[in-house]
């Protein structure tokens, strides 16, 4: 199994990342569904779109395996968070392209994302960067994808929807290449300062609440 790697974070929390290898079969085999309820159950027509969600459920079964959690599927809150079925372990889940990745904690909130590195980024950095981010930016690709991860990885840890990722999260600067991260959260009821892990490989930028 095509388990990129698999971390404890803490000893409430994993994060595991699978590598996308397997074709459609493989997937529906071990989490024990058919093809024809694919479509369904990812809420996609796209094919690979459809393989990202395989890989991202394959992966969360193996981490609640590791977690000794009976995994017995996933569900949406009244919010479209995924959440376990007859469990209350926080998870969080996102995919891209090659890769998916998922954390469980089982004690707190969690929210994760992973982007491939490119430069389209860029061009709408001004739609998710506050000014005083923008400020301190050197312009590379790489470093925009970790604040675009960053904010989209703490809007999932909120959980309620509704934010603005320009207006409401704002990141506190970085060097390039650092795998700590603060992040705040400021909207409406909560004003909450929280530590990201971040992690690089390949041409790929994953950060997850810790």
């Amino acid at each position: 199994m095509p388990i990129f790697f698999n971390q404890k974070l803490s000893e409430s929390q994993i994060l595991c990342v699978w590598k996308i290898e397997e074709a459609v079969p493989f997937y529906t085999a071990y989490l024990g569904i058919s093809e024809n309820q694919i479509e369904d159950l990812s809420n996609s027509t796209h094919p690979q779109k459809q393989l990202e969600w395989l890989a991202s459920r394959t992966c969360l079964k193996f981490a609640c395996q590791e977690m000794d959690i009976e995994f017995l599927g996933v569900l949406k809150d009244e919010f479209s968070n995924p959440c376990l079925v007859n469990h209350h372990a926080n998870i969080s889940i996102t995919h891209a392209e090659k890769f998916a990745a998922i954390s469980i904690d089982l004690e707190k909130p969690v929210g994760l994302d992973t982007e491939k590195i490119s430069s389209k980024l860029e061009r709408v950095a001004k739609r998710f960067l506050s000014e005083n981010e923008i400020n301190v930016l050197d312009g590379t690709p790489e470093q925009i994808g970790v604040y675009w991860c960053a904010k989209e990885s703490l809007y999932k840890w909120y959980g309620k929807k509704k934010m603005s990722l320009r207006d409401n999260i704002y990141i506190k600067p970085f060097i390039n290449q650092t795998d700590k991260i603060v992040g705040v959260v400021d909207f409406e009821d909560i004003t909450e300062e929280l530590s990201l892990k971040v992690f690089y490989w390949e041409d790929y930028i994953l950060t997850v609440t810790v």
